[in-house]
């Protein structure tokens, strides 16, 4: 299945909801200051950063839609599906580190070396086995609690 799309107007109004969403999950996302410096704070930068995506989405929108200034691209999902998922194993992992480092980060090394149709068995295992030492290490020499 193939996809077209007007590449500067997806980009604008991606970029448009990034920044919305921004703007609306710094307060929750970053704590008010009750002492700031000339009206700066540390919600200053995320707040700056928002409204300057939302300025160039606006911007890429007018330049496809105003002047006219945009490429039909295509995109073949068939192509992009071992992409897709990736993504789905990388939102798994993100999942099942609440649960396991060991366990979830030895499967993401696993799926990836599967991924990339590696057949040697010994990267298997130096995979594995790493993860093993990373994990022993952090939590026993140096005493960070991991999941």
């Amino acid at each position: 299945m193939k996809l077209h799309y007007r590449s500067n107007l997806s980009a604008g109004c991606a970029a448009l909801i990034a920044a919305v969403l921004l703007f609306l999950i710094t307060p929750v996302q970053v704590a008010a200051e009750a002492s700031s410096v000339h009206g700066i704070s540390s919600r200053t930068l995320p707040y700056a950063l928002s409204v300057l995506t939302g300025v160039c989405g606006v911007g890429l929108i007018l330049q496809s839609l105003v002047l006219k200034k945009d490429e039909v691209k295509e995109l073949d999902l068939r192509k992009e599906a071992k992409g897709l998922l990736y993504m789905l194993v990388l939102l798994a992992y993100g999942l099942g580190l609440k649960h396991s480092f060991l366990i979830a980060t030895s499967l993401l090394g696993v799926a990836t070396l599967a991924f990339t149709k590696c057949k040697k068995p010994w990267y298997y295992v130096i995979s594995i086995v790493a993860v093993a030492v990373i994990y022993l290490m952090f939590t026993q020499l140096l005493h960070v609690r991991l999941p």
